[in-house]
Formats: structure tokens, sequence, C-alpha cells
């Protein structure tokens, strides 16, 4: 495969699963998680971020069963810690810091295909506080 061909086929990829979008998404909902200390990250199919926020632990329970029964196909994780740090430290999976390999995914795609990639940003990190 050429390097233009494998270029394409990421960007082929990366529009069908939005990857480059969520990562970026994450990132910006990093601070969102140091007032309520409960958290439900819901990653719907198309890569979009929504947070929920609750006070009570209780009730982020049950909201995140409701959710997982409203939205099946969605990826839906409770986050619960003391301080967004804490949460950061715990789920590193889901809050890493993304930026430096967004940034190198980019130029690798310019450098192969010999052209400047434009990777528009859709980040759709909505907010609910409970």
């Amino acid at each position: 495969m050429s390097d233009v061909d494998l270029v394409r086929s990421f960007l082929s990829t990366n529009d069908e699963l939005g990857l480059l979008n969520m990562l970026r998404g994450l990132n910006a909902a990093d601070t969102e998680v140091t007032t309520n200390r409960n958290a439900i990250l819901i990653f719907s199919e198309s890569g979009d971020l929504e947070i929920q926020t609750y006070r009570d632990a209780t009730e982020a329970l049950r909201a995140l069963f409701e959710l997982e029964k409203e939205r099946p196909n969605n990826d839906i994780v409770l986050v619960r810690a003391d301080s967004s740090e804490d949460v950061r430290l715990a789920f590193k999976n889901y809050f890493s810091d993304a930026q430096d390999f967004i940034r190198l995914v980019e130029t690798g795609c310019e450098k192969l295909s010999g052209t400047r990639i434009f990777f528009p940003v859709k980040i759709k990190a909505r907010r609910k506080k409970h």
C-alpha cells in the first residue's frame, strides 16, 4: 500500500469512528469532574461525549443503570473520585492527555501524503449537572 493510500484509509476509518474527535472531547471534558464527585461519561457511537455529574453516588448509580438500558450501543462509564486529578489517575484510559498523540498522527499523515491534512474538530461534550 502506498503512503497516500495508507493516509486515505486512515482518514476514512477516522471519519467512521470519530477517534480523533473523541480524544479531543476527552481533553475538553477533564475539568467537569471537580465539583460533583460522580460523573457519568457517555460516549455515543458517533464519538460524541456527554458528561452528567452528580453530587450523590446513589443518584449517579441509578442514572447509570437507566442510561445503560436506554442507550445499549453507547459506552457508558461511572467515574467517582475526590478530585479531577484522582479521576485522571484512576481512569487514565479515558482521561489521558491525547494532544501529543493527535499532533503526531496529524504530522505523520501530512508527511506520508505530502499535503496538509485538516482534521475538523467536532467536539460535542455536553454537560449536564444533577
